[in-house]
């Protein structure tokens, strides 16, 4: 049973993201818990019409998922700090996102970049756009373990879906290095197969483990983020992971992550890397 947390706060990217919960859990048996966070100080008012909402939201999500346990309150404190201690148990955390605001620095304080760096859970951030579709997951991989745990959770999500998986991996060459005045310049073709081997190897991994579903790799020559916006059009949902790594650890996010969010019509869900045992 997958336990699904949602920051709810009747706005028009908050109403979307709860659509997209009562249909991803439409089919399957789910926990979903609504929090609305509110000052603690709030006119007595305020909390009638947010228990009011919360209400309404419940039933939505019961009507499209009647096998699911929903349950919803307030939550008192200051974002991100309230939702992400809501969430630091749950399998997923879900909000909403406006569809063409671009991510700010991490220190200008907008809530869902904070949020996917600082949090423990993965983190889906749904368009105010969003429509449901049929297409494939898809998962951006790099060229190291970082998205690791992003590829395991969009294979577990396709198996629970649609059972279709892409696998894209965004290739470059690298900037040539220079040793005195010879640089020293790789052969396209072998950077190209040295990535394409890094693609099989994370398709074989999925194969292993989830021999159901169907999996379609990509290789393309291009930035990641643009890799991935470019396949939007066809998938139901963009899987990153993230570094976390930078100044600031737990208020950097990843480039590719920055690069997706906002920009495309489908939900973005940002893993954070596997913890070290």
């Amino acid at each position: 049973m997958q336990n699904i947390v949602v920051g709810y706060d009747e706005s028009p990217a908050a109403r979307s993201a709860l659509e997209w919960v009562a249909d991803h859990c439409a089919d399957k048996t789910c926990t979903v818990v609504l929090a609305m966070v509110t000052a603690a100080l709030a006119p007595a008012g305020d909390h009638s019409h947010n228990r009011l909402a919360l209400h309404e939201a419940e039933r939505r999500v019961r009507d499209r998922s009647p096998g699911s346990h929903v349950e919803s309150h307030r939550i008192g404190g200051t974002m991100p700090k309230a939702l992400l201690a809501e969430a630091d148990r749950a399998d997923l955390l879900v909000i909403g996102v406006h569809r063409g605001r671009p991510l700010r620095a991490a220190l200008s304080g907008w809530m869902p970049s904070r949020l996917t760096a600082r949090a423990h859970t993965p983190v889906c951030l749904v368009p105010d756009t969003w429509t449901a579709d049929d297409h494939p997951v898809t998962v951006g991989i790099d060229d190291d373990d970082s998205s690791d745990a992003a590829l395991m959770f969009a294979a577990r999500e396709a198996e629970s879906g649609g059972g279709r998986l892409r696998v894209v991996h965004a290739w470059s060459m690298p900037t040539p290095t220079m040793d005195g005045s010879v640089a020293l310049l790789a052969s396209p073709l072998q950077v190209k197969e040295s990535h394409r081997q890094i693609l099989r190897d994370a398709v074989r991994r999925v194969r292993e483990a989830h021999p159901t579903i169907e999996v379609e790799e990509r290789l393309i020559g291009a930035s990641p983020g643009g890799a991935l916006c470019a396949e939007a059009d066809r998938s139901s949902m963009i899987v990153v992971g993230t570094h976390r790594r930078g100044v600031l650890e737990a208020g950097i996010i990843g480039s590719v992550a920055r690069d997706v969010i906002g920009q495309v019509d489908i939900p973005v869900c940002v893993v954070p890397p596997l913890e070290p045992h």
